[in-house]
């Protein structure tokens, strides 16, 4: 009887470390190290940190895509934003002088990585300037390497992108210009831009041609922004010293891209980088824009005063 007892308690131990062992794994298994799915860093944590990242299975995921001569680390503070609402984020990392349609490829497999970890959650794409070309041609049709996404719902919203073309580089897309200068044009244009000049002409093919959005986009805002009379940078006196205009109206209006009806297109008045948020602003206009359009979660109002707290915490850490 004794050693039956025994043994009953023995067994019941067992049980319970392999109970155990099973939810310790389990929970190690809901959650992904960013690093070791990306080790080549093209996806990571928001910022200048080389701290490691988890991702939760099947939660949404938002993937931040910066423009160019920018970084990661210019959105640290607004993934924190999103981080306090209990919302996911890491930022898409890629070289701004490569051809745009090598980066949006590389933007799709980055895209299907993440896709099961998503689960049948949403995938929200944020890219602002050229981060919203890239953006936008990822998830569009029938591309020439075809590259196809998997994951099944994807929100994409594009901030401030010259979506009719740059116009300060319109030289790099004169045909006849090219040829005439045997070969200066091309030079200078490459040397300065690198190979995406053939990219962002208002005439070159990738303007001229956006494509279809994928069936898998369920939406699009296009966030334009009115940058006249817009100052990045004031001296101490309040002088502007630096104004914060870029891309015109005119050069972020593309009606073959808005006339989509899961398009919402939306002009605020803001600089561009202001819009995004810098050292010296806090990118309320932006929040409230991508809360009022649900790609970011919408605090109960009985805490917005708190939200607003911790956001000016946020920025003031990140100045």
């Amino acid at each position: 009887m004794f050693n039956l007892l025994k043994a009953s308690h023995l067994f019941c131990f067992c049980v319970c470390i392999l109970y155990l062992s099973v939810s310790s794994a389990s929970a190690r298994e809901r959650f992904v190290d960013v690093k070791m799915l990306f080790p080549d860093q093209s996806v990571k944590r928001c910022g200048h940190s080389s701290e490691s990242l988890t991702l939760k299975r099947d939660e949404p995921v938002t993937v931040i895509v910066h423009g160019c001569r920018s970084s990661a680390g210019q959105f640290k503070a607004l993934a924190q934003v999103y981080e306090h609402l209990g919302e996911q984020t890491v930022c898409f990392e890629y070289d701004d002088r490569q051809s745009l349609d090598t980066v949006s490829g590389q933007l799709i497999d980055a895209l299907n990585a993440l896709s099961p970890i998503a689960g049948d959650e949403r995938i929200i794409v944020l890219g602002h300037s050229q981060g919203g070309l890239i953006a936008r041609r990822a998830h569009t049709q029938h591309r020439q390497d075809q590259k196809v996404l998997t994951h099944s719902h994807i929100d994409i919203a594009t901030i401030s992108a010259p979506f009719n073309g740059i116009d300060a580089s319109s030289h790099c897309g004169i045909g006849w210009l090219r040829i005439a200068s045997l070969g200066l044009v091309d030079a200078i244009c490459y040397l300065v831009t690198g190979p995406k000049y053939l990219d962002i002409p208002p005439q070159s093919d990738f303007i001229v041609q956006p494509g279809a959005l994928a069936p898998q986009v369920y939406s699009h805002l296009v966030v334009k922004t009115d940058e006249t009379e817009t100052c990045r940078t004031y001296s101490s006196s309040g002088q502007c010293i630096e104004d914060d205009y870029v891309f015109s109206l005119v050069e972020q209006t593309k009606l073959k891209i808005e006339t989509s009806p899961r398009i919402t297109s939306v002009v605020v008045d803001a600089g561009h980088v202001e819009i995004v948020g810098n050292d010296t602003n806090i990118p309320w206009k932006l929040i409230s824009v991508l809360q009022e359009n649900r790609l970011m979660k919408m605090p109960e109002e009985a805490e917005f005063e708190s939200f607003a707290q911790a956001v000016r915490k946020i920025y003031q850490s990140f100045i």
